[in-house]
């Protein structure tokens, strides 16, 4: 069986029954390679929660809204950064250098937190929001490589 490659509008419950059905990954003569994981659904606030073995069990999620797609990974949280200014500053510098994927402080929990992030359209491409999920996740894993040698 084949998948579409224009989502039309998908929603989070029907990418999962798609992502989470093997024979369902590919899209005409291409396969799609989704991250190694496992994956859950938050029906009630259509998320998909993954937690990527191929990025060292790095949690990620792939929200829906109305009209758009956001990929987000937690890196750390920002009062465990010995100097966040200075990183802050890294961060905008070179920013150009994690295609794909952008970083912010979001609040989790009361607490802030430096995340990497990938938006993308409500109607996005299969293929393109597979892409968005290994950006995201590979901006994360660099941005806390970069926290560990050089900030904590």
């Amino acid at each position: 069986m084949t998948t579409p490659t224009v989502t039309n509008g998908i929603t989070a419950t029907e990418l999962y029954k798609l992502v989470s059905q093997p024979a369902s990954n590919s899209t005409g003569d291409t396969t799609l390679e989704w991250p190694e994981g496992t994956i859950s659904l938050d029906e009630a606030n259509q998320t998909l929660i993954w937690e990527l073995s191929d990025y060292g069990n790095l949690p990620i999620t792939l929200s829906r809204s109305e009209n758009e797609w956001i990929a987000m990974a937690s890196i750390a949280a920002v009062d465990g950064v010995k100097n966040s200014a200075e990183l802050n500053e890294v961060l905008l510098r070179q920013g150009i250098a994690l295609p794909l994927a952008s970083v912010g402080i979001v609040k989790i929990d009361g607490n802030d937190f430096y995340v990497a992030y990938g938006q993308l359209f409500g109607d996005s491409k299969l293929e393109s929001i597979c892409a968005e999920l290994h950006a995201t996740a590979s901006a994360a894993m660099e941005v806390a490589e970069l926290i560990q040698t050089h900030f904590v």
